[in-house]
């Protein structure tokens, strides 16, 4: 187990620095820098050369690129990402301040679709073949098909305009200061029902389609028959013999769609405009701030690879021959 975990380190560490030098590179190829947004916003007041050039030296872009990512990585490294160049403010202030937000969402969201979706999957293997089974299946294809903003627009169109059940848009309301704890809480609640739906109908598909495929793969295996011409009942088939073996898969659709609700937050908090790091990440992109918008890939990075991490964990946990496997090597 010791040498699985030492292996799958030393990839992430990897995989890391891969992300890190491609996101760079990245965001310095694309047209424009903070220096042009700053000069945007100033309007028709001349900037003096002397300010332009004393704020490209501050954020290191007045040296070559390897040289700015060697200084960079040199901060990220102690945590520190540097200020952004928007407010000024300390980016991992800002990450941090906006992370929790995002979680909510993206956690409730993931949470709501895999306990919605892996159930409905177990229930149309088992019936494989039956109408009801196809039914659903077509669903599942149509829900996966519809796009993100149309159906987040729809819903606001019909639930928060037409029948006025949901706020539009916002994280609370604007008398959410003066409400009881109760009132509060049920006024988050409100504003969370459209974000998180429209966040979740996808993965709901996704899991759905997921843990059939994987549970009809393994029921057609030679142990299975032989559980059942030994008299087992349906239930403990099923259960006892099955699941575990078709969880493989499902653990390691879970620990991808992790980054999934986190990348897919960008799109829907800036619809319903949810203050978390989605949003944060669509104005620093915009605004051209090299800090923040690095800081957040890290973020992301880093949260991606602790997922796969833990994802390996559960894989070597629930299926010895994986252990078995790494000792060899």
């Amino acid at each position: 187990m010791t040498t699985y975990l030492v292996r799958r380190l030393l990839y992430a560490v990897l995989t890391f620095l891969g992300i890190t030098i491609a996101s760079f590179t990245l965001i310095h190829s694309v047209p424009g820098d903070p220096i042009t947004f700053f000069m945007v916003r100033s309007g028709n007041r001349p900037i003096p050369p002397a300010v332009v050039q004393a704020i490209r030296h501050e954020h290191w872009l007045d040296r070559p690129l390897p040289v700015q990512y060697a200084h960079w990585l040199r901060g990220a490294l102690a945590l520190d990402f540097g200020r952004s160049t928007i407010d000024r403010r300390a980016v991992r202030t800002r990450v941090f301040e906006k992370l929790p937000r995002t979680l909510l969402l993206g956690g409730t969201a993931l949470i709501l679709s895999a306990l919605i979706g892996i159930p409905i999957g177990l229930w149309s293997a088992a019936r494989s073949g039956r109408k009801t089974e196809r039914a659903s299946a077509v669903l599942f294809f149509l829900l996966y098909s519809l796009p993100t903003f149309w159906v987040a627009l729809l819903l606001m169109q019909w639930l928060a305009v037409k029948l006025e059940l949901l706020p539009l848009f916002g994280m609370t309301s604007d008398d959410y200061e003066y409400l009881t704890a109760p009132g509060r809480f049920a006024d988050r609640v409100r504003h969370l029902i459209l974000p998180v739906i429209t966040l979740a109908y996808g993965q709901v598909a996704v899991f759905a389609r997921f843990s059939k495929s994987a549970l009809t793969e393994v029921i057609r295996q030679d142990f299975i028959t032989t559980a059942r011409a030994k008299g087992a009942s349906s239930a403990a088939v099923y259960w006892n013999h099955a699941f575990r073996n078709a969880l493989l898969p499902i653990i390691t659709l879970v620990g991808v769609s992790v980054p999934y609700m986190l990348s897919g937050s960008l799109i829907v908090e800036a619809i319903f405009q949810w203050d978390g790091i989605g949003l944060l990440y669509y104005d620093a992109i915009y605004a051209r701030d090299y800090p923040t918008v690095m800081g957040l890939t890290v973020m992301t990075a880093i949260v991606t690879l602790i997922v796969s991490l833990l994802a390996d964990m559960l894989y070597a946990f629930v299926d010895p021959r994986i252990r078995l496997a790494e000792a060899s090597l």
